[in-house]
């Protein structure tokens, strides 16, 4: 009788799955789950994705739609979202970090996104905890800044997937991509040359909470950086490979213009930037030298 229950809950169906990639951030899970409320959602599969000992995921509530997905201690965010898309039992998936406390009405306004259509994407806003850290904030205004409520709803042609629904079966289209990681630029990219569409929905909303020390960022984002510039390489030719190897140095000037002008294009980002701009610069450079990595590792590997 235990055997048969556990097999029909294996071939449960769910409305939607939720993929909460745990990188760092277990002091934040149990107010992640607060909010969620997952005994009020039995439609609702919830994943939390992790390389962290069981021992220390006290903050998982026991339910039958919670699971716990074992990653390797070193897998990064976009391995940790791949192996619970690849999990999930729903058709739509939404995708979050540890690093992001979800609105109240989170789960009520992902089950009403639509996606129909063309449409295989939704992307909400992120906001940043009040009275945060120089740390925090300068890692909420490299990742985020494009994402704050203050932006207009409707169509959108880049979404951050720590606040993102989809569609589960347009992702799995894309084995090729998907076998190193969600790294959802190169997705989205895809997604935008077959003629599909995405939006942006302001009222979808969850809250940034870092937990990261300087130095636990500084070396996910060179691991990003190298990761990004492998899979963007990838699709080059060789000249064209060996020319961004050659324009890298310019990658922090190029990545960290972009963020000053979306920081000055939202008010409540103008205080105290000068200030903080010392870790800004550090975080950037640290992503723009794994990317210059990643380019030489690809045209190594090609040569």
């Amino acid at each position: 009788m235990v055997e048969d229950t556990d097999r029909k809950l294996s071939k449960r169906r769910y409305d939607l799955t939720v993929i909460v990639a745990e990188e760092m951030a277990l002091a934040n899970l149990r107010e992640i789950f607060r909010h969620l409320q997952p005994e009020k959602h039995a439609c609702v599969e919830f994943l939390i994705c992790s390389g962290s000992d069981d021992s220390l995921l006290d903050a998982v509530p026991d339910s039958q739609n919670v699971r716990i997905i074992h990653a390797q201690s070193d897998s990064r965010i976009p391995l940790l979202w791949r192996d619970g898309i690849r999990a999930a039992r729903a058709d739509k998936v939404a995708l979050t970090t540890a690093h992001c406390i979800p609105s109240q009405d989170w789960i009520k306004q992902l089950l009403a996104c639509p996606l129909e259509g063309g449409q295989v994407a939704v992307g909400g806003a992120i906001e940043n905890i009040e009275n945060d850290t120089v740390i925090g904030r300068m890692i909420y205004l490299l990742r985020y800044v494009r994402y704050t409520r203050s932006r207009p709803s409707g169509r959108a042609d880049d979404l951050a997937a720590d606040n993102a629904l989809y569609r589960k079966a347009d992702i799995l289209a894309h084995e090729d991509l998907l076998k190193a990681g969600f790294w959802e630029p190169s997705f989205h990219q895809r997604f935008l040359a077959e003629g599909k569409s995405m939006a942006f929905d302001n009222n979808l909303v969850v809250v940034h909470r870092n937990c990261y020390s300087a130095k636990q960022f500084i070396q996910q984002r060179y691991s990003h950086g190298v990761e990004f510039g492998m899979a963007r390489a990838k699709t080059m030719s060789t000249p064209k490979r060996l020319t961004m190897i050659a324009l890298s140095p310019l990658i922090p000037l190029v990545f960290t213009r972009k963020i000053i002008a979306a920081a000055r294009r939202d008010k409540q980002f103008n205080l105290g930037l000068n200030r903080d701009m010392f870790w800004l610069l550090v975080f950037v450079l640290a992503w723009s030298m794994g990317e210059t990595v990643g380019y030489v590792k690809r045209q190594a590997s090609q040569s």
